[in-house]
């Protein structure tokens, strides 16, 4: 069976309201035949333009494995749901799942005032450094200049 991500956008509810609303959409789709191996819970985001007067909105990703067969009726369930602001459904070769952002270090006590002269003392000493060396040869490689385009002189004078 292939497999899909399923991403929908709630309207904000209330905590039991939102809950009933990802239940029922679980039982639509585990009725479809889909697996759900996967889901990612975005929270509450403010919306890129308004939807029916709403302006927030619950994001939630599914990643699961159904039927080609049962796309289009699970499609139809999102779409008749008034809890449901917009839906996508999107075929996938293999899941992406998200990672979880790396914990932040956390910052060990100075054992000694020298200890943190030390990092000041080497941020000095990079200033001090021509911008050529600081950066770095991968970064200049990951530029993208772009082309000359030329202007026939036909073109420019169409538009006056």
């Amino acid at each position: 069976m292939p497999n899909y991500e399923l991403t929908y956008v709630l309207r904000p509810l209330e905590e039991t309201n939102f809950t009933s609303t990802n239940d029922r959409i679980n039982t639509v789709l585990k009725n479809a035949g889909a697996e759900i191996v996967a889901r990612n819970d975005w929270g509450r985001r403010r919306l890129a333009y308004p939807i029916q007067k709403t302006t927030d909105g619950y994001y939630t990703t599914l990643y699961i494995i159904m039927p080609g067969t049962a796309v289009r009726g699970v499609e139809r369930a999102l779409q008749l749901n008034d809890d449901v602001l917009r839906y996508l459904v999107v075929r996938v070769d293999e899941f992406r799942l998200p990672t979880p952002p790396p914990a932040a270090p956390t910052p060990e006590p100075a054992a000694a005032p020298a200890a943190a002269e030390e990092p000041a003392a080497q941020a000095a000493n990079e200033t001090t450094k021509p911008a050529a060396q600081t950066t770095a040869p991968a970064a200049a490689a990951d530029t993208i200049e772009a082309a000359p385009v030329a202007v026939s002189s036909t073109a420019a004078t169409e538009g006056s």
